[in-house]
């Protein structure tokens, strides 16, 4: 079995073509992972702020009812003056602090949140560039197949050849 050049033209653009439109895909699926995974980063971010944010409000209690204590234990009347304002001071304080923790958590999740968009839109581009590739293939061959035929000229047998006629 003899395969021609065009033929083999023919097959080995077929290739390229798949070949760019699987790899476009490809790279695409693994931006798309990416994105996700930041995505869930994202989350976990923000609900990591919100677990250290009641963990130093809870702290902040177990200070307050320390301080009462130690106060209560001194004779210190708990409910009026000095005392109301060093647990104010506590609570402020540790609700200050639980405030950073959620923000934190928050900013975190929103720098994350643009990189899965960022991640979403390579993946998007990804697959685009490989179609864009296959074109390319497609038309490089078409361009490389009509060279063989411009340009040249048909041979008729002699006689035979309509532009020697006679009018």
């Amino acid at each position: 079995m003899c395969i021609s050049a065009g033929m083999m033209m023919a097959i080995s653009t077929g290739f390229q073509v798949v070949s760019a439109i699987s790899q476009g895909r490809q790279q695409g699926a693994q931006a798309d992972w990416q994105a996700r995974q930041a995505a869930a980063d994202a989350q976990a971010s923000r609900e990591a702020g919100e677990v250290r944010a009641d963990k130093v409000r809870k702290a902040g209690k177990l200070t307050q009812s320390r301080a009462r204590t130690a106060l209560a234990g001194s004779g210190v009347q708990v409910g009026a003056g000095s005392a109301v304002t060093i647990a104010q001071d506590i609570y402020q304080n540790a609700e200050s602090d639980a405030q950073s923790e959620l923000l934190s958590g928050i900013y975190g999740g929103q720098r994350l949140d643009s990189e899965s968009a960022g991640m979403k839109i390579a993946g998007d581009n990804a697959r685009t560039a490989g179609y864009v590739r296959a074109g390319g293939s497609l038309l490089s061959a078409g361009a490389s197949a009509t060279k063989g035929w411009v340009g040249t000229k048909t041979m008729y047998p002699q006689g035979n050849n309509p532009d020697e006629w006679d009018a």
